[in-house]
């Protein structure tokens, strides 16, 4: 049901709106479509690349910052392995110039070999407990202030795995971080604890890290997620209060870098870095896009105009038609099917101006019939009354059988003046019959004898005026006139199934088989006009016609016959079938 409802709308749209549907459908939608997913792709293909490359950005920084930290670890290595100031470290002193002695031959030498070349970057500081030491600028002793230190705890922690340690203070501001290891290369001599801490210089870590051709924001974040360092101005505690919806951020992990486990770097990008090279793409596909548009949408317009115009002009012509100007359209020739249908309703117009100018003349010379035919209505008129006035007369007379021969003669006389039907009951047709009967039983006296067998049911059937009568009347002439003994005609209206059977049977002469052959041949040629010019069987083959004329191929006409024996004629029609004005109008009337 929906499909048809869906077929019925889609019938009554005019043509220009399909077409625009089936643009839309087939081109605009496709295309728009394809276009979407194409630039879907090549933005996330160029958004990928561009996240590659920011990366491997972030990735050079990172590798700053470890050579940084690794520097600084071969240096600690080289403190932590020397043995002369791990000794100098561990010795009493039981003198102040044995100490001074000490500073200027072995701890200045070992730690001022390497930080004043790096004090830039870099401060050195040595702890240790050995209370017979000085105090001075690098070293410091390990005292309960110290050991109430953050960083001290960590460093003596028993849970510490590694040698070394990298350590964030927060606190002064800014905060920076600090390489911090125990020297205990020599624990199983060693007489007091020692630590190294060197102390990388923010300014230092800012100039390493930072650059100014990066297109985002650094940060440099230890194990707990704390930022270290920043390119921002004002270094803010966590990532999540930087980061916006309309950022991306990139981490980068040290991975392989065991002092390192942990920390991560990470890229802050506002987006528009990375639209910024979508920007071609973009215009490549809106370009393209437009050319996928502009080229389909013209030449679907061009098309679309030239079919509207050739329709419409084709649809005028109709209109023409419709008021009966039959003008041809002028049109250039097409071989395509408006061209052939336009070519096609000239033909048409040519030939329907053709056929009224013939049914025009048709009309004349049926007019002319028609007055002719009622002039030809005057002499059976005149017949029927002068019959009546002789039956007056013999009934004046006491001649009653003649009297009543006359009457049933001048009725068959009035009803075949009367053809405003041709389709009548069979009740009518078999009184025809009867009255014909009648005067024949007068002819033949006791030599004829007849007998009307009829089923009730089929007494309403509509059937074609005087189609019974000529079987009959050839029962008479043809079968029972040249019988020598008494003769008989039985005529059957029975109702089997859908159909009704009518049978006229005799028991005449009969027909020769090759008669009866011609006679059936004669029968098939009856539709053309010259199968009457011969005058032989006119009255059967007007039945036939008639009979065919009414009913199609849905009826059937038989005739069987013994030679001798007599002859059967049997019509077998449908029991459905309703009289109609055309079928009285287009009546044979002739007989």
């Amino acid at each position: 049901m929906k499909s048809k409802l869906l077929l019925s709308w889609w019938n009554d749209l005019r043509l220009k709106n399909k077409l625009m549907i089936l643009y839309f459908v087939a081109v605009f939608i496709p295309i728009a479509l394809t276009n979407t997913i194409f630039y879907t792709m090549t933005a996330n293909y160029v958004r990928t690349e561009k996240i590659k490359d920011l990366k491997l950005s972030l990735e050079g920084n990172k590798d700053n910052f470890r050579k940084t930290i690794d520097s600084i670890i071969s240096f600690s290595t080289v403190i932590y392995t020397d043995g002369s100031l791990v000794g100098a470290l561990d010795h009493t002193y039981g003198s102040e110039a044995e100490v001074l002695t000490a500073y200027s031959e072995v701890l200045n030498p070992s730690i001022n070999r390497f930080v004043p070349m790096n004090k830039q970057f870099y401060n050195a500081y040595l702890y240790t407990d050995n209370t017979t030491l000085i105090h001075s600028g690098m070293l410091n002793f390990i005292d309960r202030e110290t050991e109430q230190q953050d960083w001290y705890r960590a460093t003596v922690a028993p849970s510490r795995s590694r040698k070394w340690m990298i350590y964030t203070h927060s606190q002064p501001d800014p905060s920076y971080i600090s390489v911090i290891r125990e020297l205990d290369f020599y624990k199983l001599y060693s007489t007091y604890r020692k630590i190294l801490k060197i102390d990388i210089l923010p300014e230092y870590l800012q100039n390493t890290l930072f650059d100014q051709t990066f297109p985002g924001k650094l940060y440099l974040l230890n194990p707990q997620g704390d930022i270290v360092y920043s390119s921002e101005e004002n270094l803010p505690q966590r990532l999540s209060d930087t980061v916006q919806q309309d950022m991306t951020v990139i981490f980068s992990v040290f991975d392989g870098v065991d002092y390192l486990q942990g920390w991560q770097i990470a890229g802050v990008y506002p987006n528009s870095v990375i639209e910024r090279s979508l920007l071609d793409s973009r215009k490549f596909i809106v370009y393209l896009t437009l050319a996928n548009f502009i080229f389909p949408s013209l030449l679907i317009l061009g098309f679309t105009r030239s079919l509207s115009k050739r329709l419409g002009l084709l649809f005028k012509g109709i209109r023409w038609v419709q008021n009966q100007r039959f003008d041809l359209l002028k049109t250039e020739r097409a071989n395509d099917e408006i061209g052939q249908l336009t070519e096609e309703f000239n033909k048409m117009t040519t030939r329907i101006d053709g056929l009224i100018h013939d049914v025009y003349i048709a009309e004349l010379n049926r007019r002319q019939a028609q007055f002719n035919a009622l002039q030809s209505q005057i002499n059976p008129h005149y017949l029927y009354n002068t019959l009546d006035a002789v039956r007056m007369s013999c009934v004046t007379k006491g001649e009653e059988e003649t009297a009543h021969m006359i009457k049933l003669l001048g009725r068959g006389f009035r009803r075949s003046l009367s053809w405003e039907q041709d389709m009548i009951p069979l009740q009518e047709e078999l009184e025809f019959v009867m009255d014909y009967l009648e005067i024949q039983q007068f002819r033949y006296g006791q030599r004829l004898l007849h007998n009307l067998e009829v089923d009730e049911r089929v007494l309403d059937i509509p059937i074609p005026k005087m189609s019974i009568l000529p079987l009959v009347e050839n029962a008479c002439i043809h079968g029972i006139e040249h019988l020598e003994c008494q003769g008989t005609i039985t005529v059957l209206a029975v109702q089997s199934g859908t159909e009704a059977h009518i049978q006229v049977q005799d028991n005449g002469i009969g027909i020769e088989p090759n008669r009866l052959v011609q006679l059936l041949g004669s029968l098939e040629s009856s539709r053309s006009m010259e199968s009457y010019a011969d005058g032989k069987h006119v009255g059967l083959k007007n039945v036939h016609a008639r009979l065919k004329w009414h009913f199609a191929d849905d009826f059937k006409l038989s005739i069987t016959s013994d030679h001798s024996m007599g002859t059967t004629v049997e019509i077998k029609i449908p029991v459905s079938l309703q009289s109609s004005d055309d079928d009285i109008e287009g009546g044979i009337h002739a007989c």
